[in-house]
């Protein structure tokens, strides 16, 4: 029995000691290791890439992965058995790279520098060249920025998207131009009633295109390029959501969030999104005139102070159909409500040429605005076997209703500001109906084994009616004034047809050149009609706008192009609405239903180039107009200025441009454009006095940082000069925004904190001369606010393409 209980103990003994030993064993032969890298293409980070490490002998085994930053860089730490293991890096778009990696206890750290990737041949026949992912993609004829890599503008519109883009120049008072010249503004490509960007949240953008260019594919009239900004749509598989909120103050209070949810299923994608903007302004203007030929009001000073309440709320609902591979449907309903609500304070002083005091008045404007937008959009794409063939059906259209109501209530004071008499009335109210419409459809030709016949048509028709009173109080009640009230009817018809061909030389894998030529034929059917006065303004005309377009690639990244373009900038509703806006007696605004549209040829040359750590885009550009649009001051004999848009003779504008993107350190990356060009602006067809010569620039820095993990610091200085007008020019610009980012909650969740306009610098002004007066005004908005953000996204795959563009400012 003891041998028995012997021989049981011994082998329970060799059991355990066997078992300690496996295990000593195992333990032993793990280790803590890390393996790290950086994935380029070219010399460009790749971002979001992901990175899979898998055993050896299993290549579907998942043991570890990760995703790529902001510079490319990833790190895997692990305990890991000595042994052999496959590392696997993919991303859409890019061909897989696939690397083994032998794992040993003398090999515990293993840096694999730097990893080049490859675009995948079918994307290269494309010809769009990612330099760097995280901020521009960049095109022949232009480039396309990811409105996520702006975390300045959180809770914003599209006006503080634009205002940090390259190249675009947005004035203080929310003014768009592209050197020097106004761009078309479209909505997920096409026209709309949205066009007006503060009416956009930054949360509800996934990206900005930049068209510096335009081939003969796109509207003629985009005499400053074109803007096309795409909302957001998410087709995540299941259901996925995404919520974002923010608040802050600058002057006052300010709110803003959003609300993203999609569910796909099968061949049916259905998309639901809303947010909203609350914010509560300040507004500061003074201006300066002199009037030469007036002795006994020669000196003219105006102190404004504005309180403003500003609401905008955003419905999005879209649904997609793609029954096979070749056919989809897409179905898109937005619905949007502006609010505006302005309590204006002027002062008005008169001075005579010997600076004594004349007259003085205080006038006390409260301006209610509603806006109602309706749009419905439809969209069918067929695609071929041959993917140069396709076919594109879209159709949209846009209600719009818009009333401002304004109550003036203007005081007459002596030198003492004491009220003299009895308080002056007036009412104002405009109330416009809108509609625009349009019907395009596009379809590509392939021609032999390189080359391309693109050729559609375009219709677009817009309706308005305007109907403007203005009254006076007289006898207890309020009269109309038949000389300033008005109702303005406008239609408009645009068809436009175009044929394009377009090429390249070289192989399908290393393209060597790519040419496009094409022809865009409008013509232009638009009637104004002024009921008061039974007037009616007709316009009918027929144009020819050639395009062409030609690319010289050195490498895959590294091209010279060189473009030519006829557009024109046909005037719009506001331009050609006759009312005129007393809110300031003595600064008046109108319309000029006479304008003709301006005609602009377009020469464009420019280089793309790739280094290491550097990428540059530089451009030289020339364009000459005739019959220019601008704003004219002319000086009344009553002492009031009246602005309003007039065709002058010609203009002359040059310059150069550049794109400069660096890589300084691992954790420091930075973006800076600056452009630099010279107007000059001939108006002897008005005033022997209407001319003007300005050099100006501009340029922005932008500069990102990684402190750690999880984290991304942003900061963005902007510097506009001064730039021409017929009479005078507009003042220098200039501001700095600061933004910080962290991912929290696995990921799944960020938090933000912004400061805008840092130093409280950003404000418009302008100059204006003429033989009878000089005229000075600077503006000044609360710009200066700060800012917190929280979003959070459920059942997404990729969280990063909701999440990121959350934070963005107002």
């Amino acid at each position: 029995m003891q041998n028995l209980n012997h021989i049981s103990n011994y082998k329970t003994t060799k059991i355990l000691l066997l078992i300690f030993v496996v295990l000593f064993t195992k333990n032993s032969a793990q280790n803590l290791v890390s393996i790290r890298g950086q994935l380029l293409e070219n010399t460009m980070p790749v971002e979001f890439a992901n990175v899979i490490l898998t055993s050896s002998k299993d290549s579907l085994k998942l043991i570890k992965n990760t995703v790529t930053d902001s510079l490319g860089n990833f790190s895997i730490s692990s305990n890991l058995p000595s042994n052999n293991y496959i590392l696997k890096i993919q991303i859409i778009g890019y061909r897989p790279v696939r690397m083994n990696v032998s794992l040993d206890s003398a090999n515990s750290s293993i840096d694999l520098a730097t990893i080049q990737i490859q675009r995948d041949s079918k994307i290269l026949q494309a010809v769009d060249v990612v330099t760097q992912k995280q901020l521009i993609k960049k095109t022949p004829q232009g480039f396309i920025i990811n409105a996520k890599d702006n975390i300045t503008q959180a809770g914003g519109t599209a006006t503080d998207l634009l205002r940090n883009t390259p190249t675009v120049v947005v004035d203080a008072e929310g003014g768009i131009t592209i050197r020097g010249k106004s761009p078309l503004i479209l909505i997920n490509g096409r026209n709309s009633s949205l066009g007006s960007t503060d009416r956009i949240p930054a949360s509800s953008i996934e990206s900005i295109e930049i068209i510096n260019n335009p081939s003969a594919q796109y509207d003629a009239d985009a005499e400053g390029g074109i803007i096309n900004i795409t909302l957001k749509k998410n087709n995540a598989k299941g259901t996925n959501g995404s919520v974002a909120l923010g608040a802050g103050y600058g002057a006052k209070g300010r709110l803003n969030s959003s609300f993203s949810i999609n569910h796909q299923t099968g061949k049916f994608n259905f998309g639901l999104t809303y947010d909203n903007r609350f914010a509560n302004r300040t507004r500061k203007a003074d201006a300066y005139r002199t009037n030469f030929y007036l002795p006994g009001e020669y000196y003219l000073s105006q102190n404004r102070n504005d309180n403003r309440y500003e609401q905008t709320q955003n419905l999005k609902f879209n649904v997609d159909f793609n029954p096979n591979s070749k056919n989809s449907f897409h179905f898109e309903a937005l619905g949007n409500m502006d609010e505006q609500d302005n309590n204006e304070a002027l002062a008005s002083l008169f001075k005579t040429q010997s600076d004594s005091f004349n007259t003085k008045n205080s006038r006390n404007s409260i301006e209610l605005g509603r806006e109602k937008v309706a749009e419905f959009a439809f969209s069918y794409i067929k695609k071929f076997n041959d993917k140069r063939q396709k076919l594109a059906i879209n159709a949209s259209s846009s209600i719009n209703y818009e009333t401002e109501n304004t109550n003036i209530t203007t005081h007459s004071l002596d030198a003492n500001d004491i009220i003299i008499g009895l308080n002056f009335l007036q009412q104002t109210s405009n109330d416009q109906n809108s509609n625009v419409s349009n019907f395009k459809i596009d379809y590509a030709q392939p021609i032999a084994k390189k080359g391309t016949l693109e050729t559609g048509y375009k219709a677009i028709t817009r309706f308005t009616n305007a109907d403007f009173k203005s009254k006076y109080f007289q006898n207890n009640e309020f009269l109309i004034n038949p000389k300033a009230s008005n109702i303005f009817n406008f239609s408009e018809q645009v068809h436009a047809a175009y044929l394009q061909y377009k090429s390249y030389i070289g192989s399908k894998d290393s393209i060597k050149l790519t040419y496009d030529v094409g022809l865009r034929v409008e013509q232009v059917y638009n009637v104004g009609n002024v009921v008061t006065t039974n007037t009616t303004i007709k316009r009918d005309y027929f144009n020819f706008f050639p395009t062409a377009n030609i690319a010289y690639y050195l490498t895959q990244s590294d091209f010279i192009k060189l473009s030519f373009s006829r557009r024109i900038n046909r005037p719009g509703l506001g331009q050609l609405n006759p009312f005129v806006d007393i809110t300031d007696s003595l600064n008046q605004h109108g319309g000029n239903p006479y304008l003709k549209p301006e005609l602009i040829n377009a020469l464009e040359a420019g280089y793309n180039k790739e280094w290491k750590k550097i990428s540059l885009t530089a451009n030289v550009f020339y364009r000459y107009s005739t019959n220019i649009i601008r704003p004219y001051i002319l000086l009344l004999n009553n002492g009031v200025a009246l602005t309003q848009p007039t065709n002058f003779g010609n203009a002359t504008t040059y310059g150069t441009e550049a794109i400069v993107s660096l890589y300084p350190t691992k954790f420091w990356s930075l973006n800076t454009s600056v452009s630099i060009f010279q107007q000059n602006i001939s108006g002897s067809n008005i005033s022997a006095d209407v001319a003007n010569n300005v050099l100006s620039w501009y340029g922005k820095l932008i500069n990102n940082f990684t402190l750690w993990k999880g984290s991304k610091l942003q900061v963005i200085s902007n510097y506009n000069s001064p730039t021409a007008t017929p009479q005078g020019q507009r003042i220098a610009v200039y501001n700095v925004d600061l933004g910080f980012q962290q991912k929290i909650i696995k990921g799944k969740g960020a938090f933000g904190l912004v400061v805008t306009d840092v130093f409280n610098t950003q404000k418009s002004g302008l100059t204006a001369h003429a033989s009878d007066f000089n005229y000075s005004r600077t503006f000044k908005i609360d710009t200066r606010a700060v800012l917190i953000t929280f979003a959070y996204a459920f059942g997404i795959k990729f969280k990063e393409e909701l999440l990121e563009n959350k934070f963005s400012n107002d």
